[in-house]
């Protein structure tokens, strides 16, 4: 079982589409039994799996230290996914966890002591944040074997990326941990002049050897399959699926 979790400092770079399609890929192409965590108080990613939550499911991850994880698991439309879902009721959920002792951790603990069951029933845990480096993000972050930042390509998402990767960078060391982060992905990807600025930027920097090669293109169905819950496995044609390239890619290079 691995650990992934799908993270960005800037909103609107499509992080929730792609942990919605990339799970959705690995249950259906690759046969892979996937958990989904949703950290993001806006519960995109609930939606995309087409549920309606009346409470936060996840915030219980932080809250409750003698969870069993199996009691906060909904079921998706799909086979072998399941979700634990949120909604914005997890607004509050830094407010409560920042006096706490370990905070850092609650997501690891948790984790640790429902290992078992999670190996037994699970080939990934996916997990996706919002776009900072909260408590609860922290929590997400530091319990993944590889964190996949997503990214668009405006200059501002370049920005975004080098901040990010110093903020973590800064943290593990004070937590004590390995930087994880081993997977640069772009998506909303266009060819407007600003992109090859964010390119340009990228290839020049030492964060290159992170990036995927494979982009995911702006297109209608990709922003579709939130909205409808259908994957773009199921829409569209392999030969222009980036899934394949970018899974790929991701497996030569260790991280699932």
């Amino acid at each position: 079982m691995k650990i992934v979790t799908i993270g960005s400092l800037k909103g609107g770079v499509g992080k929730t589409n792609f942990a919605f399609n990339l799970s959705c890929f690995l249950n259906l192409e690759k046969n892979k039994r996937i958990l989904l965590i949703d950290l993001d108080p806006q519960g995109n990613l609930t939606q995309c799996c087409q549920l309606n939550p009346h409470k936060s499911l996840a915030s219980d991850l932080f809250l409750n230290e003698n969870l069993e994880i199996n009691s906060v698991v909904c079921k998706t439309n799909f086979n072998k996914i399941n979700i634990i879902p949120t909604n914005i009721l997890m607004a509050d959920l830094e407010i409560k966890l920042s006096s706490q002792f370990g905070r850092e951790f609650k997501l690891r603990n948790i984790i640790d002591k429902n290992f078992s069951y999670l190996k037994n029933n699970y080939d990934y845990i996916i997990i996706d944040t919002n776009p900072s480096l909260n408590i609860s993000n922290v929590n997400a972050y530091s319990v993944a074997n590889n964190i996949i930042i997503v990214s668009d390509n405006s200059i501002h998402s370049w920005r975004a990326v080098e901040t990010i990767f110093k903020m973590w960078e800064a943290i593990t060391k004070s937590i004590k941990i390995k930087n994880n982060i081993n997977a640069i992905v772009l998506s909303n990807f266009d060819h407007y002049t600003i992109s090859k600025d964010f390119t340009n930027n990228l290839n020049d920097s030492n964060l290159n050897k992170f990036l995927i090669k494979q982009e995911i293109r702006k297109k209608q169905k990709y922003k579709l399959s939130e909205i409808t819950g259908v994957p773009v496995i199921k829409t569209l044609k392999p030969i222009e699926n980036p899934y394949f390239n970018i899974v790929n890619e991701l497996e030569q290079k260790g991280v699932l």
